[in-house]
């Protein structure tokens, strides 16, 4: 029988001190969102106990509730009938946050609304490396440039796409910034890349009396980012002294002027040099040899799901595919969701708890399709060993990953949906580093799982010889 959803809303706003006592409440992919007037009201106990409730995670001032996928959006929508304050929580948790948190979010916020787009464009390429492979697509045919299409535009006008979603972040109006994301890749630009690699000259300007080199900014993020924070500020600024009725007209000419001005000659070639600087580290590390750089990257990658700021780090996997044309980063994080997948799936095979059980075969179901939160914090970092042994395997998978080298056509899925961007023949390396990862947090949980299931077992076995002994 299904889970009865009104019935876990009920039960969820009964525990948080009822709908009055509720601040803001939203939902993620896999979690309940809550911010509450009286905190003291929230009943964490009882919340964990309720069937479909995978796991309780209190951050930024926000008590998480994890359900899953699917499940809350039917839970949430239950809430909202019951009178529950929907809304306001980013606002509110923000407030709450430390400077590093609240940038951390904020690269989130930009990255997250986008990210189905590449992801898209990454499982298509994969699919047309497949079809080429097999003979059943040609390079010089329709088709194949209609695939191109499909597969070329988001990288192409990605400063478009990121200056959309960071003007409407920032505040600004969504338009301007994705009007000047296009200025700034204009055709009549020198793509930085071939500029570079000396097969395009930059353009020479002066100004002020210093000459200037100018370039595009094609699959450049960080600078696209800065430009949309000025852009929103001024924005709101010229907005505050222009008489409305020529609003219309100055404001979009004041704040895309000088947005493009700014982006190619002020904080542009600035904010370049940093993502550039940061991408080439991590090119560095992932090709340390033996993959050791690889093995302390996916090592840690799900400790940073847990602080958040894995959602800075998309900006690593965009430039991967935008220089390169793959993305060595993708099997390492596939690795690092594979680690906790595994440990978690010990339980659902192994443990005599009934909820547990249950809970963990929910939580391996989503982590094996690239979703670790239920598995993380319903799971494996309650029992503290299990999550530490995903992370062993993971940090293992992901050494094998870079050491041969491994690259995905693309990014935002992993594990078992992850396979579609290795459809070039990669696929059985990307399945070995994914049995790497996953096996051996499996062996290591299940270990520790009888471990601890004989010492219950030795426990309950002298509790009657104890009794018998206290009855003489």
């Amino acid at each position: 029988m299904g889970l009865n959803y009104a019935k876990v809303a009920k039960e969820i706003m009964h525990n948080v001190g009822g709908v009055d006592n509720i601040k803001a409440m939203e939902h993620c992919a896999t979690r309940l969102r809550i911010m509450l007037k009286d905190e003291e009201q929230f009943n964490r106990e009882q919340i964990e106990e309720i069937d479909g409730v995978k796991g309780v995670l209190f951050k930024a001032g926000q008590f998480q509730i994890i359900l899953g996928t699917g499940t809350v959006n039917e839970v949430f929508r239950e809430a909202e009938k019951l009178g529950g304050k929907s809304g306001g929580v980013k606002e509110e948790a923000y407030n709450n946050m430390t400077p590093l948190q609240k940038l951390i979010r904020v690269f989130g916020d930009i990255f997250i609304p986008i990210i189905p787009v590449i992801v898209a464009s990454g499982i298509l390429m994969g699919l047309r490396s497949f079809f080429t492979n097999l003979g059943w697509l040609e390079e010089d045919t329709f088709w194949y440039k209609f695939s191109q299409i499909l597969t070329d535009t988001p990288f192409a006008f990605l400063p478009a796409l990121v200056g959309w979603s960071a003007m409407k972040r920032f505040g600004g109006t969504p338009i301007f910034g994705f009007i000047i994301g296009l200025m700034l890749v204009h055709p009549i630009l020198p793509s930085a890349g071939a500029v570079g690699k000396g097969n395009l000259e930059p353009i020479l300007v002066s100004l002020f009396g210093f000459e200037s080199s100018v370039v595009g900014y094609q699959g450049s993020v960080i600078p696209v980012l800065g430009v949309a924070f000025i852009a929103a500020y001024l924005e709101k600024r010229v907005r505050k002294i222009v008489p409305d009725s020529l609003d219309l007209v100055i404001t979009p000419f004041v704040v895309m002027t000088i947005g493009l001005f700014i982006g190619l000659f002020a904080i542009g070639p600035v904010a370049r040099f940093i993502e550039s600087s940061v991408v080439d580290l991590f090119q560095l590390l992932f090709t340390l040899p033996l993959g050791l750089g690889g093995m302390f990257i996916g090592g840690l990658q799900q400790v940073l799901v847990i602080t958040g700021l894995h959602h800075a780090l998309w900006v690593i996997d965009i430039n991967f595919l935008q220089q390169t044309g793959e993305n060595i980063y993708q099997p390492i994080r596939s690795a690092a969701v594979a680690g906790q997948a595994g440990a978690v799936l010990a339980f659902a095979l192994f443990a005599k708890n009934r909820k547990q059980k249950a809970l963990a075969y929910s939580a391996a179901i989503s982590a094996w399709f690239g979703i670790t939160e239920p598995a993380i914090f319903g799971v494996n970092l309650v029992n503290f060993w299990p999550f530490i042994f995903g992370l062993i395997g993971s940090a293992i998978g992901a050494m094998y990953s870079a050491a041969i080298g491994l690259a995905g056509s693309g990014m935002g899925i992993a594990v078992i949906p992850g396979i579609l961007l290795h459809l070039d023949g990669s696929m059985l390396q990307y399945v070995i580093v994914n049995i790497i990862a996953g096996g051996i947090p499996f062996v290591l949980t299940t270990m520790f799982i009888r471990k601890r299931n004989l010492h219950k077992d030795e426990a309950a076995d002298k509790k009657p010889v104890l009794n018998q002994a206290a009855n003489q």
